[in-house]
């Protein structure tokens, strides 16, 4: 079984990961299309329609992935300075949901652009060559984001398995295993006899040279 520090310092880390392939992805994405845009052959413009609308998705994907994940990573900071609405962002089930959905859109961007970034080679040719390099980079947000998909599914799996709820923010995973355990049931006497009353009558027992008073 992951040890839950670890869990949480994965959590943390592949976000910090994530923005930092989104910022990367960002600026290959810009010169790609900036290419795609001002290519020029031989005073011959072509409109690349299909992979402007390629790498305009993947750019779509990477401005919402550095919008949210941010927030997300930092939400409870954001709570501290007065944003009581962050805190929903930490729910664990808004999380796995948040990350599976972001898996699901960087997929479909690595793909489209691979359809249209082909298989051949450049041969020294630079539009094709950034536009493979935001194609092959796509990728890395996609796979980052599927591990992080499985690390918070075995942090809700944890918080469950401790008693919390759907709605414990995932970096309270710790904080979910010091929940406090059902109190043991109190044993309640059922004789109708009253202790002092037990007590006396074993007194007499074991002194049997003593008579016991006659009741008044």
């Amino acid at each position: 079984m992951i040890p839950t520090p670890l869990l949480r310092l994965l959590r943390y880390s592949l976000y910090l990961t994530i923005i930092g392939l989104a910022v990367i992805e960002l600026i290959i994405d810009a010169v790609a299309l900036g290419a795609l845009a001002s290519f020029d052959y031989g005073g011959f413009r072509f409109s690349f329609s299909a992979e402007k609308g390629a790498a305009g998705y993947t750019m779509f994907v990477t401005l919402i992935t550095l919008l949210f994940i941010p927030a997300l990573t930092f939400a409870n900071v954001i709570v501290n300075r007065g944003v009581g609405a962050a805190a929903k962002l930490n729910h664990i089930i808004n999380e796995v949901s948040i990350s599976a959905f972001f898996t699901v859109l960087w997929f479909v961007a690595a793909v489209v652009m691979a359809v249209y970034a082909g298989n051949g080679e450049c041969g020294g040719f630079s539009l094709c060559s950034k536009f493979k390099a935001a194609t092959a980079f796509a990728w890395f947000p996609f796979f980052v984001f599927l591990v992080q998909t499985v690390v918070l599914v075995l942090i809700m799996m944890r918080i469950r398995g401790n008693g919390g709820s759907m709605k414990t923010p995932a970096y309270e995973v710790d904080g979910a295993e010091n929940l406090p355990t059902a109190a043991p049931p109190i044993h309640v006497d059922n004789d109708p006899y009253t202790h002092s009353a037990k007590d006396e009558n074993a007194y007499y027992n074991s002194n049997p040279q003593v008579a016991m008073p006659a009741p008044a």
